[in-house]
């Protein structure tokens, strides 16, 4: 059994019928990437799935469960963490006071004893760690936003476009991290536009145009496919 199922799900902006039918599963220990241009609906799909946005139909289940229609700190104390694109730091709190946000609502935070995990991921952030969010690069804040995403332990992670924004090192060394995340035994769900990263990272990558899943598939499927590339990734 899959430990994320999201079935036919149909999610609405107003009369925009955003999401058509979304479908997809995400097994333990998996990294399974959502990728497409701008507007396929990708990022809607986690605010979905993590219920922040309200699908008018479908399902949503984790570990077995049925979530959809759930609030968003009910999901979180299931064990499914968010992190969403733009960061989103505290600017006014420091490292530490963010990371202990993140222990909030956890399904398996216990005390501060997800920090030196983090750390081992992050030692920027040790050295940085009275430092306030709004004095961090934008390469760190992303790191942060990461981190504070997995102190809690969390059984899947929901990532949105971690390496939007970043020079191509820091995006090299996300992708790195990522991975091993992922090896840890964290699960990933992860909306990425460059398809270098989400190749690398990937067990599995489903590729989203205009709120429908148009691929599903291995990253070696993928790349024999490249009508599929050019036509829904503009590759």
């Amino acid at each position: 059994m899959a430990l994320l199922e999201v079935q036919d799900l149909h999610t609405y902006y107003g009369e925009a019928h955003v999401l058509q039918g979304v479908s997809l599963a995400v097994g333990e220990g998996e990294v399974v990437t959502l990728i497409g241009r701008n507007g396929a609906g990708k990022t809607t799909t986690l605010l979905s799935i993590m219920g922040v946005v309200r699908p008018r139909g479908g399902r949503v289940r984790f570990a077995g469960e049925d979530v959809a229609g759930l609030a968003p700190h009910e999901i979180a104390r299931r064990g499914i963490a968010w992190v969403p694109e733009e960061r989103r730091v505290l600017p006014n709190l420091t490292v530490l006071e963010n990371l202990r946000l993140g222990l909030l609502g956890g399904a398996r935070g216990n005390g501060d004893g997800g920090l030196d995990e983090v750390f081992e991921f992050f030692p920027r952030l040790r050295e940085r760690i009275a430092q306030k969010g709004r004095l961090l690069s934008g390469g760190e804040q992303q790191m942060l936003a990461i981190a504070r995403g997995l102190v809690a332990r969390p059984r899947l992670m929901l990532v949105d476009e971690p390496t939007e924004g970043l020079a191509p090192l820091l995006v090299q060394s996300l992708t790195r991290i990522l991975g091993e995340i992922s090896r840890r035994g964290t699960t990933i769900l992860l909306v990425e536009q460059t398809l270098e990263v989400a190749l690398a990272l990937s067990h599995r990558l489903y590729v989203m145009d205009q709120g429908r899943v148009r691929f599903e598939g291995t990253p070696e499927a993928l790349r024999r496919e490249p009508a599929i590339q050019q036509r829904f990734l503009g590759v």
